[in-house]
């Protein structure tokens, strides 16, 4: 038995010297690191901060450049260019109304119709306060200014 036991030894010993041999070996240098990304037409964003159904619905409204939110006729294209704006950003909640303002998000002029396309909206006339666009993934390279 004993010849038995010592070849078992010998291949646990075995087994165990490949097994701290390969923890032993040196990992292989990282010079940078790359990040996954989603890519959807012109977007792009890492993977990591990705979440579709965040990144679905835009909340529209008109207000001031101050971020003030105004009756929507004021946005129905029939002011000078650069009076009113739509504001649109997820975290926008769709019942606010008029004289409440609006934190954050992102703007553009009320008369700009490329911008408004972009974001599926009607080209001109009125767009109602709170109104939810769906399937609107990021910004646009229409859309201008940052809200404070």
């Amino acid at each position: 038995m004993s010849s038995r036991r010592i070849g078992l030894t010998a291949s646990f010993l075995a087994l165990a010297a490949g097994g701290l041999a390969a923890c032993d070996s040196p990992e292989p240098e990282v010079t940078e690191w790359e990040t996954p990304v989603y890519s959807s037409g012109d977007h792009t964003e890492p993977i990591d901060t990705y979440d579709e159904e965040e990144d679905t619905d835009e909340v529209f409204y008109c207000a001031d450049e101050e971020g003030m939110v105004v009756e929507e006729e004021f946005c129905a294209d029939t002011y000078p260019s650069g009076t009113y704006f739509l504001w649109h950003s997820r975290s926008y909640a769709p019942d606010l109304t008029p004289g409440d303002y609006l934190d954050d998000g992102d703007y553009f002029d009320a008369n700009d119709k490329a911008t408004r396309k972009a974001f599926k909206l009607p080209a001109t006339g009125l767009i109602t306060n709170g109104t939810i666009k769906t399937g609107v993934v990021g910004t646009t390279a229409g859309s201008s200014s940052s809200g404070s």
